[in-house]
């Protein structure tokens, strides 16, 4: 008998919850708040929205009052979710609710109809609403009845889940209209019609609404751009003169990527002399030589004496015996005057052109260094009205969709270039997304040139297609939303103006639009 219970009780549950998916609340909605009560024997649930944006509102102090009661509201465990010991009276009441939260008050009144009503209304309904409730409930009872008695417990559960999974979910039937042939797996939503969603399932999918106003959005005109490193943060290293680059072991040559330090050896080179020049260079070295040797015994001589040669005298010599060792260690021991070619500054090794035994000239770039997190973007107008107008931009790229790269206006060129025939501005990058960027990279550029007032906008996410034409979902009554065809006159940024189809204090879906699409 303990397993009986045990499965019988989950299935139960199961028929009821398929079987009361079709409970609708007692709405009501003001200027600040609106609210859904669901009864629930001697308690009633009640669910509090913002009247705008259909955000949860918890933390708010509720009074309601009925004929013949008075209470207050206590807060459930989910956000927007309270409870009143309140039954609901067999004929219905009307409710009056005082809500204050966030600094604003408001006054709801609610028609809680009777019970009996709530059930000729659920009736009413078309037949897809309520045969499967009851359908799908008498084959549940007679399988599972038939699976205890012959098969086991494990074949009731198993039956009554393939009668509740094959079953066509009531909760995507629509109003009872005749959309065509239905999808599969969904009931279709054509323009015009309507959606209702209980308010314990917007809180579930998020769904969040906007109140259609008049908006300022800042104009933009889209140019071509490009990706530049900061001069700060980029440096191209070229030997000072003609030289071969050596293979030195102590200072291994650095490959692309690498990050590298201000001073850090990038390659050793060694000046290619002519013959002349290595004979003078000879020359130079025999007449150190001879210096050092001259000056080597000019010390001895000095230091044997004592104190008859002033100590002035003696350290002279010494210092200038240091001199003449330092030159030939500079001309002999770096093989004539081997040069060491160093990082100017800190940052990645973006490219390099060092091969060993290469002769190099003086305007070759051996070494390109870029530090990743100070990039520009230079951009160009060929409108040249339009530059003054610049105050900001971003920039996006085919190969990073959906992204969006804050710029600040740096400077326009007075000149016209010469190869492109437009203005250049550069713009800075901001270092917090300058890594997802990189030299030399194409980038659309949307230059902000000023603002323009949109009498009804809404955000470019909230419009959505149906059969072919544009709709915005507008919320018309707490649970019930219209799939309303609009003309769209142009979009702003992030924005689009409509012309037809929403008026100003229109509340317009913003999150939650595929859902209410898919009617959900």
């Amino acid at each position: 008998m303990v397993r009986t219970g045990r499965i019988a009780l989950p299935l139960v549950f199961l028929l009821l919850l398929s079987g009361g998916a079709w409970a609708a609340g007692s709405v009501a909605e003001g200027t600040a708040f609106q609210v859904a009560l669901y009864p629930e024997g001697a308690v009633t649930r009640l669910y509090l929205a913002d009247a705008d944006t259909n955000e949860p509102v918890g933390g708010a102090a509720i009074e309601a009052e009925a004929p013949g009661w008075r209470g207050t509201a206590r807060s459930a465990a989910a956000l927007g979710v309270y409870e009143l010991d309140w039954p609901v009276p067999q004929g219905g009441a009307d409710l009056a609710l005082t809500v204050a939260a966030g600094g604003r008050d408001d006054l709801l009144l609610v028609a809680v109809p009777a019970a009996a009503a709530v059930e000729v209304a659920a009736a009413a309904q078309p037949v897809s609403r309520w045969v499967w409730p009851l359908s799908g409930g008498a084959a549940l009872l007679a399988l599972g009845g038939a699976a205890l008695a012959r098969r086991g417990l494990r074949r009731a559960a198993v039956l009554a889940a393939a009668v509740l999974l094959g079953a066509p979910s009531p909760a995507l039937a629509h109003g009872g209209e005749d959309h065509g042939a239905p999808d599969a797996g969904h009931a279709q939503v054509v323009p015009g019609a309507t959606v209702a969603m209980s308010k314990p399932t917007q809180f579930l999918l998020g769904v969040r609404t906007i109140r259609v106003e008049p908006r300022q959005a800042a104009d933009t005109v889209r140019v071509v751009g490009r990706v530049i490193p900061d001069p700060a943060g980029y440096a191209r290293v070229q030997p000072s003169q003609p030289a071969r680059i050596l293979a030195d072991p102590a200072y291994p040559i650095p490959v692309p990527g690498q990050t590298v330090r201000r001073g850090q050896v990038l390659a050793v080179l060694e000046p290619t002399l002519s013959t002349l020049e290595k004979g003078d260079k000879r020359a130079l070295l025999s007449r150190v030589d001879g210096d050092i040797a001259l000056t080597e015994r000019d010390l001895g001589r000095q230091e044997s004496l004592g104190g008859l040669v002033p100590v002035k005298q003696v350290e002279a010599t010494r210092i200038r015996l240091d001199q003449l060792r330092k030159e030939r260690g500079q001309i002999t021991g770096t093989a004539l005057g081997r040069e060491l070619l160093t990082a100017p500054v800190d940052g990645v090794v973006a490219d390099i052109h060092v091969v060993p035994g290469e002769v190099v000239a003086p305007d070759r770039v051996l070494v390109e260094i870029v530090d990743p997190a100070r990039l520009r973007v230079e951009a160009v107008v060929h409108d040249l009205p339009l530059a003054p107008r610049i105050s900001a931009a971003e920039a996006a790229s085919k190969v990073l969709p959906d992204r969006a790269f804050p710029l600040t206006l740096l400077g326009i060129s007075p000149k016209i270039d010469p190869q492109d025939q437009g203005l250049h501005v550069i713009f800075q990058v901001a270092a917090s997304v300058a890594g997802d960027l990189r030299v030399g990279m194409p980038v659309d550029v949307f230059l902000s040139v000023g603002a323009t007032r949109l009498q009804t906008a809404v955000p470019r996410g909230a419009i959505a297609e149906l059969g072919g034409r544009q709709v915005v979902f507008v919320r018309t009554a707490p649970e019930t939303f219209e799939a309303r065809p609009v003309r769209v006159e142009r979009i702003v940024g992030p924005l689009a103006e409509i012309t037809d189809g929403v008026r100003a204090g229109d509340r317009v879906v913003v999150v939650g639009t595929g859902q209410l699409r898919a009617e959900r």
